[in-house]
């Protein structure tokens, strides 16, 4: 989208800038004809679906495959994922990476089929309300993605964007519990830390506290959510349930950091910032 400059702004008479209508006289036929064409695409993708039907659950794990140990279905997606990443590992030359590339690729194509057999994607014109697909002058805070976003109907990202509503931001259900059942002052703390992701020295300042009282708050946080999440899923895999990759690799971590610590444990941020290194004095 091309966007005018600060002076073509404000060369204009009144400060604003002046509309060409011979430009837009064809414009309400255009969308109309484009309206017309979408709807016709809709029509011939509901038919074809009645005619060649995809069952797409049988892709799905049953609710016995989902709490076995062991699934087909899953050990074909995952023999899948390790294919992807060894072929990312073992990619050299630029060849390989454009394999890489394609064998990606191949897999949003896959997505964005499955996509179009539910809902005719669009783009950001909303035909309907005779918007003008390419203006020559809009707002720049119109292409933020929460705007984006509200405007293509997603609106509960929106709603839920608040430390007393931000536990229905996930759909599982032991989270979302955990999170909602933190007091207020820590419930504000892991919005603005985790979510916003607000300095601690930024939040002291909003807060009217020591960056210190922050970072200890922060670490109490931690300690509760993470030692609840443990008891969840060593109780989860107790029963047969199935874990991910990540929340294995959570329990194999903080299993180890509590043999040490105890009660205590909180697997604790990496700091990415490498330290300084100390200067020899003669």
């Amino acid at each position: 989208m091309a966007y005018l400059s600060d002076d073509e702004l404000l060369d204009t008479e009144g400060g604003f800038t002046g509309w060409d209508d011979e430009t837009g006289a064809g414009t309400e036929e255009t969308l109309e004809q484009a309206l017309a064409e979408e709807r016709l695409a809709e029509l011939e993708n509901e038919l074809e679906q009645d005619e060649h039907p995809i069952d797409y659950e049988a892709e799905l794990e049953s609710e016995e495959e989902e709490s076995a140990p062991v699934s087909e279905k899953r050990l074909k997606r995952e023999i899948r994922a390790e294919a992807i990443r060894r072929l990312e590992e073992a990619a050299r030359t630029e060849k390989d990476f454009r394999a890489v590339v394609e064998e990606w690729n191949k897999l949003d194509r896959n997505r964005e089929r499955r996509e179009r057999d539910h809902e005719n994607l669009r783009g950001d014109v909303p035909l309907e309300y005779q918007a003008v697909p390419e203006p020559k002058l809009i707002p720049r805070w119109m292409n933020n993605p929460s705007y984006r976003q509200l405007m293509a109907g997603n609106f509960l990202d929106i709603l839920f964007d608040c430390p007393y509503e931000m536990h229905n931001l996930t759909a599982d259900a032991f989270i979302s519990r955990m999170v909602e059942e933190l007091s207020e002052e820590h419930k504000e703390v892991l919005y603005f830390l985790s979510l916003r992701l607000y300095s601690t020295t930024r939040l002291a300042a909003v807060r009217g506290q020591s960056d210190r009282n922050i970072r200890k708050l922060r670490k109490t946080i931690h300690k509760k959510l993470q030692r609840q999440m443990y008891d969840h899923l060593c109780g989860k895999q107790e029963h047969g349930g199935s874990l991910t990759l990540r929340e294995r690799h959570f329990l194999e971590k903080y299993s180890k950091i509590a043999k040490k610590q105890g009660k205590d444990a909180v697997i604790r941020r990496e700091n990415k910032t490498k330290r300084r290194k100390k200067k020899n004095h003669p």
